[in-house]
């Protein structure tokens, strides 16, 4: 008898360990400028240079990113080819805060000097 009574609590605990939530961190070196107080613009901001920063053609380069109601502005010194990467990158990120989508202004205010 106690077997039977046992079994459904066991059940139901290892029902409830499974709706536990996996956080994930965000590592990244981060500038703000005085014009960048909207949140948005900060998650924007952060989440174009930790894909410029994870790019294989990007993540070398000294490129600035700086976000202004949601208009995108690359600055820096870089080949012409990381220059477009760069201005990709930026054009296609895209967050989702609260069910609602953040994606950037167009066009991209690309402001980096090739070499």
């Amino acid at each position: 008898m106690a077997l039977w009574v046992t079994l459904p609590i066991l059940l139901s605990l290892s029902a409830c360990a499974k709706d536990t939530k996996t956080t994930l961190g965000l590592d990244v070196d981060l500038y703000l400028h005085p014009t960048s107080a909207d949140p948005v613009d900060i998650l924007l901001q952060t989440a174009i240079s930790k894909r410029l920063n994870d790019s294989s053609v990007t993540r070398l380069s000294l490129i600035h990113v700086r976000v202004d109601d949601k208009t995108v502005i690359l600055t820096g010194t870089a080949k012409e080819e990381i220059r477009n990467e760069a201005e990709r990158i930026a054009l296609q990120t895209e967050l989702t805060l609260n069910g609602e989508s953040i994606r950037p202004k167009q066009p991209i205010s690309n402001r980096i000097t090739t070499k």
